[in-house]
């Protein structure tokens, strides 16, 4: 059977099994009580059952059946969560691989090129694109406020920044 990675685990949480993860899509997978999930051993694929995921302001929690301690916990940290390929629904076109970005120049709708992508940058809330610019490095939110929209196939990405956004060239960035 045919795996893709869907979440990475962080950390334990305490000392009962339970361990932080991160989810790579928002709300997907669910991580029902009682559904499978495979976790990426360097030794194969193993099979666990969901026992309990609940989120909240600080992050993700997931407990695995059998993972009772401390210490099972922290050795599956940096392992990544599996499910069968057939389950995983293609990735949208507005996601992107955050590797795979880097390079694509940005265009403003009224600026036109302002910068190249350099870094892709999760945050707790959205993604960051790290630009070189000719001013030097800018940060954008990828938020859609920003029109922030994705044309792989030009490897590009529009934004439409505001006037007197900090860091582009001939900008006023004081108040």
């Amino acid at each position: 059977m045919a795996l893709t990675p869907v979440a990475r685990i962080v950390k334990p949480r305490g000392f009962r099994g339970q361990v932080w993860v991160t989810r790579y899509r928002r709300g997907f997978p669910p991580f029902d009580r009682g559904s499978a999930v495979w976790i990426a051993l360097p030794s194969g694929p193993e099979t666990f059952t969901v026992g309990e995921f609940f989120e909240y302001a600080k992050g993700e929690v997931l407990a695995l059946v059998g993972v009772d301690g401390l210490e099972r916990a922290e050795g599956l940290c940096g392992m990544e969560l599996c499910l069968p390929a057939e389950t995983v629904p293609p990735d949208a076109e507005e996601t992107f691989d955050a590797d795979a970005i880097v390079g694509f120049e940005v265009v403003d709708r009224t600026r036109g090129i302002i910068g190249t992508v350099v870094a892709a940058v999760e945050r707790p809330a959205y993604w960051s694109f790290l630009l070189e610019t000719p001013a030097g490095e800018v940060e954008i939110p990828a938020v859609k406020g920003l029109g922030v929209g994705l044309e792989k196939d030009l490897r590009r990405v529009r934004v439409d920044l505001p006037e007197g956004y900090p860091g582009l060239p001939g900008e006023d960035d004081e108040d």
